[in-house]
């Protein structure tokens, strides 16, 4: 899911001010133990995420994998602890996801790596190199949804053939396109003079 064309409100705020922002409210939302204001908070994230102004049909998918894990925590924790504090749990869980959403469909991809390289710079001190690791915290974000996305087209596909409950035929194209992703992603930092030594600064 990609941040390259969000036009909204939010991909002018600074990465660092949505990135503290997430922080500090995924925290308070574990202060909050009333499900009333809990449901206040759901709501207010819907309405950020839909103020976005992101492809709906992107967040599709995700967003149904989300309810269904939900839906089970929900049902676990009813009955290991209370129906109240099931509500809770599911609702401060899907806020948090979709104010993440939010965050990271309106921040472009080179904004969040110059935001990781700065949250990583002290590890220079001890040898470390904070490019390679923002560019991994970045590439991990980006890749996610991806390798999603393509593993819903592969189940999709199998299972137009008859083969949706053979894992075999479903992990194999998922890896071999997995790391055809990879090799193109390599090329392209390659050709880009991405340089994986430590930075010496």
């Amino acid at each position: 899911m990609s941040a390259a064309h969000n036009a909204s409100y939010l991909s002018r705020i600074k990465p660092g001010w949505k990135f503290g922002s997430l922080l500090v409210l995924s925290i308070g939302l574990y202060l909050i133990s009333s499900w009333q204001v809990l449901l206040v908070a759901f709501i207010l994230s819907v309405a950020l995420l839909a103020s976005a102004r992101v492809d709906l049909k992107q967040l599709r998918a995700p967003l149904i994998s989300i309810v269904i894990i939900l839906g089970v925590v929900f049902i676990l924790l009813g009955i290991q602890t209370n129906w109240l504090n099931a509500v809770s749990s599911v609702l401060r869980l899907l806020t948090m996801c979709l104010l993440a959403y939010s965050v990271s469909l309106s921040t472009r991809f080179s904004e969040m790596l110059e935001l990781f390289q700065q949250v990583a710079s002290p590890i220079r001190v001890v040898g470390g190199n904070p490019d390679q690791v923002a560019l991994a915290l970045s590439m991990t974000i980006r890749f996610i949804p991806e390798l999603k996305k393509v593993y819903n087209e592969v189940r999709e596909a199998q299972h137009a053939r008859g083969l949706a409950n053979n894992p075999l035929a479903v992990t194999v194209p998922l890896v071999i396109r997995s790391l055809k992703i990879a090799d193109e992603t390599a090329e392209a930092l390659d050709a880009r003079g991405f340089d994986s030594a430590p930075a010496n600064h």
